[in-house]
């Protein structure tokens, strides 16, 4: 009797050195964050987490901590044991499950000790993507890993290949459709990513016979491209053809040497806040004796501005001159007479 007593006490003595050894060894780390699907939305699942490689120094591949945690809008928190400590090529799998049953993805976790929470990013060392099996979003069959790895979110824009260039195209785009207009003034405002080339004469020998000019530049588009031949604004296809910066005039339409060739086109530039000014009706009494007319705005350049009387543009330090706001008519021969109309247009 006295010999079970004193192996009772000896078994229990060792129970307790094993049971503080071990609690000893097994200082947990709390991972505390919140988890959410590739979309942005929080996840709503359970993380399966699993221990892989060696416990301690031993070879047996005992598990010393798997477990599972229940993530309900976003929130996980979970205890492990640190495998940064443990035998070398340990760490944690973790499978993260939908409300459904399929795998969302997986991940590799390296814990680290740590007296106070860790966030995700401060275990996690890769992210696979997941895809479900047989049994599809109802979780009813197999699920397998794709194995294809994605980063870890948040992604950023640099991340992603040919998306920042994919970017900057649509919204060149967009700032050269954005317009707001003002129809009561008939201005109109607008973000464009263009350079604007006015009143350009284009390069080419003006003699009645030569049909071929060539521009600075190419527009773009093309469909901005305005030739006037003595003011008057010359047609597409019909006037004149082009290609690229060569404008090719039609068979009746050719410049005669005394004739004025100006083009006014865009080119691909900066994005820039630009103000148009449309069809303007310049300030001033026509009645063939008054020279002086005022706008609104003052044209910003100055060779933005085409100055129109009965719709035939006029020449500007020819036909007139302009300071600031102010539109001076530089003889009788050209100034507006009754019944005449003006119209500007312009940027500023």
């Amino acid at each position: 009797m006295v010999k079970t007593r004193q192996l009772l006490w000896i078994f229990l003595l060792c129970s307790f050195l094993v049971a503080r050894t071990v609690l000893a060894q097994t200082t947990l780390t709390q991972i505390r964050d919140t988890v959410v699907n590739p979309d942005g939305s929080p996840f709503n699942g359970t993380a399966v987490i699993t221990w892989t490689g060696f416990s301690g120094s031993t070879t047996s591949g005992s598990s010393p901590l798997s477990t599972s945690a229940r993530i309900y809008t976003g929130v996980l928190s979970v205890l492990l044991v640190p495998t940064t400590t443990a035998a070398a090529g340990t760490f944690y799998q973790v499978i993260y499950y939908n409300t459904a049953g399929a795998v969302s993805w997986m991940e590799t976790w390296q814990v680290p000790p740590s007296t106070t929470a860790l966030a995700l990013t401060a275990v996690r060392t890769s992210t696979t993507e997941g895809t479900t099996g047989s049994g599809g979003s109802t979780g009813g069959g197999s699920t397998t890993s794709t194995g294809v790895q994605y980063a870890t979110l948040p992604i950023t824009i640099n991340q992603i290949t040919g998306l920042s260039a994919a970017l900057a195209n649509i919204n060149a785009a967009v700032a050269a459709l954005t317009t707001q207009v003002n129809s009561t003034s008939g201005n109109s405002t607008a973000t464009s990513a263009a350079a604007f080339i006015d009143g350009e004469s284009p390069a080419g020998v003006i003699n009645g016979s030569n049909a071929t000019y060539t521009l600075a530049g190419t527009p773009s588009p093309a469909g901005s491209l305005a030739v006037f031949r003595n003011g008057l604004l010359q047609s597409s296809g019909i006037d004149y053809t082009l290609s690229g910066s060569t404008v090719t005039f039609l068979s009746g339409s050719i410049p005669r040497a005394t004739d004025i060739v100006t083009a006014y086109y865009r080119v691909p530039g900066v994005a820039a806040l630009v103000t148009f000014v449309d069809t303007e009706t310049p300030a001033g009494t026509i009645d063939g004796t008054n020279m002086t007319f005022t706008l609104a705005n003052t044209p910003s350049p100055l060779a933005s501005l085409k100055l129109f009387k009965n719709g035939v543009l006029l020449t500007r330090n020819s036909d007139y001159t302009l300071s600031g706001t102010n539109i001076t008519f530089a003889s009788a021969a050209v100034t507006p007479q009754s019944g005449d109309t003006l119209a500007a247009s312009y940027r500023h």
